[in-house]
């Protein structure tokens, strides 16, 4: 089941068939500028978790003494939450919001390049304007981080992302739609975005010509998830790979099956790895809560990894997408992902095989790993959620197991630190739970707590040292993406729809500089 529907409720108390998106996307062309070719630098962020590995390893010039002097350098107002992680490439900031824009910002100063308004999907809640405002949701239409591909003499450079169920690839250097495509929950039925709350909850990866990405659809009989492969030059369905399938393999459309983690590329093996959710709080259906590696070329299975434990209600599925280190040469030396159950697993990328895991924490609903850690090449980082409140979603109260002692509420510690070979703790700290992923760049990691405010925590990657808590100006459930003296979030949370917007941080608050 969707994880943050749960946490915020918590915390407040072969082919697809598809169909071309509606002509209400519009760019606003009063602000949009030309901007020339650019293909990624060594210090740009082109994607979620910064390339296709999902790292979260980027590049700064920060230090532990300029990082204690980060203050707001400039912060963009959206009319409602960021929590997709920013893409920076060559000065400018790619990131969609809940309020159905997805903007293009100049790095150095925060002034709108141009915007993009997507087609509605009022079925995604909290959507502009509903009141109530949904408080329980884990998301508004874009929660999806974009992924640019540079251009190719033929085709312009593009930003490519989801926005609800529809998949958009947008002209990078303008905002102009280059094609959309729809993938619903039900391929193949009419599209009722007015009731259907499936989205690409993923961020897309690109390789060989494909667009590799996941489909979540949060439980909704009749519907399922999956995993699909789009056409880089339409956007049209090249392949499916079922997650919502019975032991048999026949679809179930039980509303099983969602993926909300983003493919991570083993480039010499020619595979793309994913990890799925649960199926009504368990684990019956053989792909529920499993890691699943995929052939690029042709979506068939490879290998799967179920963790060897039952979910007997406790909601023990993946969310986090997988960290994989590669040599230059392509070649996967690490592969590991964290659960919601408390644990991260390092696995032999050729066989899925278990090379260790370790637990650090009960986990359940609202807690384990929730979001993706980092990988450096020497140690995993990573921050663990609340905890277990329970079945609140039926109605109930009942812990996962109330006769173990760690199954709480709140548990800790909640920040943590592996040795990638060993699995080994290297250290932890406390009180600062998290919903949003953990990014290491030159020594330091960041990330925004869920409870304590508005604040980015800066730690020692080493010791685990707090170095800075920096205001900034709402909470985060965004990424970091470290460029040059910068660091660039998202802010928002689906508890208000503002304070919310892009925020970039420098020391002093000064000009940002790319590295």
């Amino acid at each position: 089941m969707r994880l943050l529907r749960r946490v915020g409720a918590v915390a407040a108390v072969a082919l697809l068939a598809g169909c071309a998106g509606s002509t209400t996307a519009s760019t606003d062309r009063t602000t949009a500028t030309t901007l020339p070719h650019h293909a990624p630098g060594a210090g740009d962020w082109p994607t979620y978790g910064h390339d296709a590995q999902h790292t979260f390893h980027g590049r700064t010039t920060l230090t532990a003494a300029t990082a204690k002097r980060l203050k707001v350098a400039w912060f963009f107002p959206t009319s409602d939450a960021v929590t997709a992680t920013p893409t920076v490439v060559g000065g400018t900031v790619y990131v969609g919001s809940w309020d159905d824009v997805f903007y293009a910002l100049d790095l150095a100063t925060g002034r709108v390049r141009w915007r993009y308004h997507l087609t509605p999907q009022n079925g995604v809640t909290p959507y502009p304007g509903q009141k109530p405002r949904d408080i329980t949701s884990d998301g508004g239409l874009v929660t999806s981080s974009a992924w640019y591909e540079a251009g190719n003499g033929s085709r312009p450079d593009l930003v490519i992302f989801g926005g609800g169920y529809t998949l958009y690839a947008l002209v990078a250097s303008t905002g102009a739609l280059y094609w959309h495509h729809s993938y619903p929950g039900r391929p193949g039925a009419p599209l009722d975005p007015s009731k259907d709350d499936t989205r690409i909850f993923s961020s897309p990866v690109v390789v060989d010509g494909k667009v590799i990405f996941g489909v979540d659809v949060d439980g909704a009989d009749g519907q399922r998830g999956y995993i699909a492969a789009a056409d880089l030059a339409n956007g049209k369905p090249v392949w499916q790979f079922q997650t919502d399938v019975d032991t048999s393999g026949r679809v179930a459309n039980d509303g099983c099956g969602s993926v909300w983690s983003s493919g991570t590329v083993l480039p010499r093996a020619g595979l793309v790895v994913f990890d799925t959710s649960d199926c009504e709080f368990g684990d019956d259906e053989p792909l529920a809560e499993a890691i699943v590696a995929l052939h690029v070329d042709s979506g068939l299975l490879a290998w799967s990894y179920h963790p060897h434990h039952p979910d007997v209600d406790c909601d023990w599925d993946f969310g986090a997408t997988a960290n994989a280190g590669v040599t230059p040469t392509g070649d996967t030396t690490f592969l590991g992902v964290g659960g919601k159950d408390g644990t991260y697993y390092s696995l032999d990328p050729a066989t899925g095989r278990p090379r260790w895991s370790t637990n650090v924490v009960f986990g359940g609903f609202a807690g384990g790993f929730i979001a993706t850690a980092a990988y450096d090449g020497r140690r995993v980082y990573g921050s663990t959620a609340l905890g277990d409140y329970g079945r609140f979603e039926k109605g109930k109260t009942l812990l996962c197991d109330a006769s173990d002692p760690r199954d709480l509420g709140m548990q800790e510690p909640s920040v943590h630190a592996f040795d990638a070979s060993t699995g080994a703790i290297a250290w932890q700290a406390e009180h600062a739970p998290s919903f949003a992923p953990t990014t290491v760049a030159a020594g330091l990691t960041f990330n925004g707590p869920a409870l304590d405010g508005s604040i980015l925590q800066v730690r020692d990657a080493a010791t685990g040292a707090l170095v800075a808590s920096v205001e900034v100006p709402g909470p985060i459930w965004s990424g970091v993406a470290t460029v040059g003296n910068a660091v660039v979030t998202g802010i928002g949370s689906s508890y208000n729809a503002r304070p919310a917007g892009i925020a970039v941080l420098t020391p002093d608050g000064s000009a940002p500089v790319e590295g």
